[in-house]
């Protein structure tokens, strides 16, 4: 693993200048073939991608899709301009009980877990959509392309100004080219309660999802945040299900980032998202409550597994617990060789990953205890 200094994405530089550096990326003369997969109707060469966040633009998703990354997200984009954080946006982390610890000198320890603190920035959508349809077309057969959208009220606006915006967008990425659409409701609801993120309103998300699905007719993902019990998880994945075709989770967990005096990491900004290594435990203890309920009959949908994903090890665990793909963020940015790693080890032992999410109905204790209800 390269130490945290030779990050691909340069922390010590703005987010517009990594934008337009793309990195240099390793080179390999003969990627390993891949497993297969099915989804979302499409046919992928394997079913390790990169989540919403590293791939700025067609440049960054081409570099990465030559390593043999196959499910690939543009990074999450909006209607209009919006400019980064000012420095810092990305620290190296240490987890605390009540909050992340971002050290004066940092120590990987083993695989990373970082903050991010970037405002979820978006490029002009004279930029983007022009940028994403080149993005499509830079990608091979067994590639698809995901983009992320995130709805921005207007000014002073309503609840109807943040759906339609959310539409907006959707439709936009759909003209240019995406395979799918990830519909960003793992964020600040800024008309609901303090600290509430929109997947937390099933109402709103569900009026966002309705009006978009009723607009558009490609694969709708909604990716949710982490919730504070499997009951509302459950909840909200059920009333949600009827509109989309999948379920991405979980990308991050929010909590205050503080440095070793107690002031806040990033200058004005106590609140991160904090994802990596440690986040591990409390993602994919979501994750595979939800496939239990997938599992017990409560819905037929795929589950795209985010968080914490950093070893091979961990996207084969999740894969064979039946998620439909293993989504990484950070190990795509301090591991850019994860994909031809997972595939020199899956492709020897023969695993059949493409059949290793089947709808099969209460195979575990806990999806016999829900189907019981």
């Amino acid at each position: 693993m390269p130490e945290i200094s030779q990050a691909i994405y340069k922390v010590n530089r703005s987010y517009a200048w990594n934008y337009a550096h793309a990195p240099a990326l390793p080179r390999i003369r003969r990627l390993p073939p891949g497993p297969g997969a099915n989804l979302l109707g499409y046919r992928v060469n394997s079913p390790v991608g990169i989540a919403a966040g590293p791939l700025l633009n067609s440049k960054w998703i081409e570099n990465y899709a030559r390593l043999g990354f196959d499910i690939l997200t543009y990074s999450t984009v909006r209607s209009r301009f919006q400019p980064a954080h000012t420095l810092p946006n990305i620290k190296h982390v240490e987890t605390r009980e009540q909050f992340a610890l971002a050290p004066r000198r940092p120590h990987m320890n083993g695989s990373p877990t970082i903050a991010v603190s970037t405002g979820m920035p978006s490029m002009d959508p004279e930029i983007w959509r022009k940028d994403m349809r080149r993005a499509k077309e830079r990608l091979g057969p067994g590639q698809i392309l995901i983009a992320s959208v995130l709805g921005t009220a207007d000014p002073g606006g309503d609840v109807e100004s943040l759906i339609a915006d959310y539409t907006r967008c959707a439709v936009w990425a759909a003209e240019a080219g995406a395979d799918a659409i990830e519909v960003q409701l793992a964020a600040p609801n800024l008309f609901g309660e303090p600290g509430q993120m929109i997947c937390e309103s099933i109402p709103l998300s569900a009026q966002i999802l309705y009006r978009i699905r009723t607009t558009l007719s490609v694969p709708l993902i909604a990716k949710l945040g982490v919730f504070r019990t499997p009951r509302l998880l459950h909840e909200t994945a059920t009333k949600l299900a009827p509109w989309v075709s999948a379920f991405a989770l979980v990308p991050s967990i929010p909590r205050r980032v503080l440095d070793e005096d107690g002031n806040a990491a990033f200058e004005g900004r106590e609140w991160a998202d904090v994802l990596g290594a440690s986040t591990y435990p409390v993602c994919a203890r979501q994750v595979e409550e939800m496939i239990a309920w997938r599992k017990a009959g409560a819905w037929d949908h795929a589950i795209l597994a985010i968080g914490g994903i950093t070893t091979v090890e961990r996207a084969r665990e999740l894969l064979i617990e039946g998620a439909s793909a293993a989504m990484v963020d950070t190990a795509a940015l301090y591991d850019p060789l994860f994909s031809v790693r997972f595939r020199q080890v899956v492709i020897p032992s023969v695993m059949p990953l493409a059949k290793m999410a089947p709808l099969t109905r209460g195979t575990t204790p806990l999806a016999k205890k829900l189907a019981a209800r």
